[in-house]
């Protein structure tokens, strides 16, 4: 696991980019497996004070009906993917990626390119605000997005926990494990992580964690 005070040494890139940012501005990458509770921490740091950027919002912004995006996304894969309303079947989609490797692999080659692009137009933005931003990714590492960020928080569960958790928004029990095998292990995404956040328990528990960790960032 890295340490704050280790981050200029292990990560020079990130080193890089923090030369570029004003210095007030605090920005944390946030990640862990589907069904972690990412989405949970990121609206508690968002009570909190944080600006959060949701990395999924903004790939449904992107996808959304008659954009440029979502044109190449139902010429590559069909338009059996297109719900009657012209919006993207996200179900569908997702049964077919987390089952099918190529078929992730075409996906992500058209949406994380603008999905990147659009985060790092949101950093520019923010680097004359103090503060904290708060980038909430699932594959922050996988795709190179930590390296524009100053700390790594993953958040982590047991695996069963994750499973029920994915199950509880209608997926079901294939599309579940396809999706946490498609990820960077927990354990992986943890070595690279400033801070841990545990998130099997109860939503008290994790409140109190999260905030706790916050006070280490703010101990007045």
């Amino acid at each position: 696991m890295r340490s704050a005070s280790s981050v200029s040494c292990a990560v020079p890139c990130r080193e890089n980019y923090r030369q570029e940012r004003v210095l007030s501005l605090l920005i944390i990458g946030l990640t862990g497996d589907a069904g972690s509770g990412k989405s949970t921490v990121s609206k508690i740091l968002a009570g909190l004070g944080a600006e959060v950027i949701d990395a999924d919002d903004i790939a449904r912004k992107l996808t959304a009906p008659g954009t440029p995006l979502l044109r190449r996304i139902a010429q590559s894969f069909g338009p059996a993917y297109l719900n009657a309303d012209g919006s993207l079947n996200r179900t569908q989609l997702a049964k077919l990626v987390f089952s099918n490797p190529d078929a992730r692999r075409k996906l992500n080659r058209l949406v994380h390119p603008a999905i990147l692009k659009a985060i790092k137009k949101e950093i520019r933005a923010a680097r004359s605000r103090p503060g904290v931003m708060v980038i909430e990714a699932p594959l922050l590492i996988e795709t190179g997005l930590d390296r524009y960020v100053d700390e790594v928080w993953v958040v982590t569960a047991p695996e069963n926990v994750k499973i029920e958790r994915l199950l509880a928004r209608g997926l079901n029990l294939e599309t579940a494990r396809g999706m946490l095998k498609s990820q960077l292990p927990q354990e992986e995404k943890s070595k690279q992580a400033h801070r841990i956040i545990d998130n099997s328990g109860s939503l008290t528990a994790l409140r109190d964690r999260v905030i706790k960790t916050w006070m280490m960032l703010h101990p007045e």
